[in-house]
């Protein structure tokens, strides 16, 4: 075999490794954790479909899921964007916060 024919295989090798060791560090018990690849959609909970309205209207969801932050901090979030235009009613507000700090509140490490 030749020398560009075992790089290639090595290089497709260590590409499969990355990606299964990205989905297993990601994957888990629903607590936020350290994730070196972020969701393209928002998982299931209560809250998703807020999320999905709401978020989605100026974001992907890619961008919202790698964000890490405590209560505090989505309050200060979810606020801003209502400021900008976002319509939430009471309730909503509160399930969106809610969801978003159990899926994506602060790492752990």
């Amino acid at each position: 075999m030749s020398r560009g024919g075992r790089g290639a295989r090595a290089l497709i090798a260590l590409v499969v490794l990355t990606l299964v060791a990205a989905a297993a560090f990601s994957a888990g018990d629903g607590k936020a954790t350290r994730r070196s690849v972020y969701a393209s959609e928002f998982p299931p909970g209560d809250g998703r479909a807020i999320a999905q309205r709401a978020c989605q209207l100026c974001h992907s969801a890619t961008l919202v899921t790698q964000q890490a932050k405590d209560s505090t901090g989505w309050e200060k979030t979810i606020g801003q964007m209502e400021k900008w235009g976002v319509k939430l009613s009471p309730a909503e507000h509160d399930s969106l916060r809610s969801y978003l700090l159990t899926r994506f509140g602060p790492r752990t490490k």
